[in-house]
C-alpha cells in the first residue's frame, strides 16, 4: 500500500507535466523591486497567461510550507500570507479568498503561478507584455522578509526591509516598539538578557555580505515592554561580541561613543568618547570593562587597547604582553582580520588575564593594572 500511495501522486504530476509541456511556450518574467533591485527569469505562456516559478515569492522573503499531500503550498512573511492549491483557480491572499487569474501547476518539480497574481500579492504593478519577445514586465515588488524570536511570553519580530521591531503577545496584535534605523539582510539573530534591575537587554545581530564580512549589532534596553535606550554599530571584517554589562551597569555603543546606563532606571550615568580615548578615528569594539579600566579595539587596525579610566592612560596590550615575533604578527597580520588576537578572559584582583588565539598554546597572559594606576 505504501508503494501505491507514493506512485499515485507521481503519476498525477507526470500527467500534469505532459499537458503543460504540450500546451505552454517559453516566456520571460522581468521585474524591479521597490528598493531598486532588478531581475529577469524564465516563465511559461499557457492559454494566454504568463506563469512564473513560485520561488519568486520566496525571493521576496516568504517562507513556504507544503501540506502532507504536497498539493497545497502556504507562503508566509511579515504581515503577508499566500495559500495556493495545485489545480485550483482560487487561493488565499492575506486570509481572503481570491481569484488567481489562472490555474497553478507543477512542471519539472517547480510550482508555477500566474505572474500577474504574484505581482499583485507582493504589492507590485504590472507594466507591460511584449508579445513579440514574450516578456512580461512588472515593477515595485515589495519584500516581506522578517525574523522573530520569543522571550518571556512575548514574540519579537523585526521587519528586515524597514528595520522596524514589533512585539506581540498571543492575545494581542503586534505593536511597534523600535525602529532599528536600517534594513537587515542575512543571518539575523536575537539574544535576550534579563538584568538584576528587571530590564531586558536585547541584542539583534545581522551578519551579511559575501562571504559574510559585515557584522552589525543593534542593542536595545527594554523596560515595562518599551524600548527606552538603543544603539547600533557595524563592523567590517571584524567579529566578536561587545560587552554589554559590568557590575550593575549596562553598556550601549555606536562604535564612537559609549554610554553607561544605570540598571533599573535606564538613566545615562556616563558618556565616553571612544575615538578620543583610542586616539584613532574608527569604530571600536568594547571587549572588557570595569570601574577602573576599559578594553577597546579599533575596527581597522585591530590592536587591543587598555584605557585606564582614572587617568586616561593608554596601553597597547600586544606590546606589553607578546614577544617580538608575535608583535610583528599583530602588526602585519590580515587573516582573518587585522591586528592581534588577544582575548580577555577575566579579572583577578589587579590582574587582567588574556589568551592569545593566534597561537592557541593554552598560555594565560597577565597584565597588572597597578602598572598604569596610581
Amino acid at each position: 500500500m505504501r508503494k501505491i500511495w507514493l506512485v499515485l501522486p507521481l503519476l498525477a504530476f507526470s500527467l500534469i507535466f505532459a499537458s503543460v509541456s504540450s500546451a505552454a511556450s517559453n516566456a520571460y518574467f522581468s521585474y524591479t523591486l521597490e528598493n531598486g533591485g532588478y531581475a529577469t527569469g524564465p516563465a511559461l505562456l499557457k492559454d494566454g497567461t504568463v506563469y512564473a516559478r513560485a520561488t519568486f515569492l520566496e525571493s521576496a522573503g516568504l517562507q513556504v510550507t507544503w501540506n502532507k499531500s504536497h498539493r497545497q503550498a502556504t507562503y508566509t512573511g511579515w504581515e503577508k500570507s499566500v495559500v495556493i492549491t495545485v489545480g485550483s483557480k482560487t487561493g488565499k491572499l492575506d486570509e481572503k479568498t481570491v481569484q488567481l487569474g489562472g490555474t497553478p501547476f507543477v512542471y519539472k518539480d517547480e510550482l508555477y503561478l500566474p505572474a500577474r497574481f504574484m505581482v499583485y500579492a507582493l504589492g507590485g504593478e504590472s507594466v507591460s507584455w511584449n508579445a513579440k519577445s514574450a516578456v512580461y514586465t512588472a515593477k515595485g515588488i515589495q519584500t516581506f522578509a522578517s525574523t522573530n524570536a520569543s522571550y518571556a511570553g512575548v514574540n519579537y519580530t523585526v521587519d528586515k526591509q524597514t528595520g522596524k521591531l514589533y512585539a506581540s503577545t498571543p492575545a494581542g496584535r503586534p505593536r511597534l516598539i523600535a525602529n532599528l534605523g536600517s534594513e537587515l539582510y542575512d543571518m539575523v539573530t536575537f539574544d535576550f538578557q534579563k538584568t538584576a534591575g528587571g530590564l531586558i537587554y536585547l541584542t539583534i545581530s545581522d551578519i551579511y555580505g559575501e562571504p559574510h564580512i559585515n557584522n552589525k549589532w543593534y542593542t536595545l534596553i527594554i523596560k515595562d515592554g518599551m524600548v527606552i535606550r538603543q544603539a547600533s554599530v557595524g563592523y567590517w571584517i571584524r567579529f566578536g561580541d561587545n560587552v554589554n554589562m559590568y557590575g550593575n551597569k549596562l553598556i550601549l555603543t555606536d562604535g564612537k561613543t559609549l554610554r553607561i546606563i544605570e540598571d533599573g532606571t535606564g538613566k545615562v550615568a556616563e558618556t565616553m568618547d571612544l575615538t578620543k580615548l583610542g586616539g584613532v578615528d574608527d569604530k571600536y569594539l568594547i571587549e572588557g570593562m570595569d570601574e577602573d579600566f576599559l578594553l577597546i579595539r579599533p575596527n581597522q587596525k585591530g590592536l587591543l587597547t587598555l584605557i585606564d579610566r582614572k587617568t586616561g592612560a593608554k596601553t597597547l596590550l600586544y606590546k606589553a604582553l607578546l614577544d617580538a615575533d608575535q608583535q610583528l604578527y599583530a602588526e602585519t597580520n590580515d587573516i582573518p582580520f587585522y591586528g592581534d588576537q588577544l582575548e580577555f578572559v577575566e579579572r583577578k584582583g589587579n590582574l587582567l588575564l588574556f589568551k592569545n588565539q593566534a597561537v592557541r598554546d593554552g598560555r594565560i597572559y597577565e597584565y597588572d593594572l597597578s602598572k598604569t594606576q596610581p
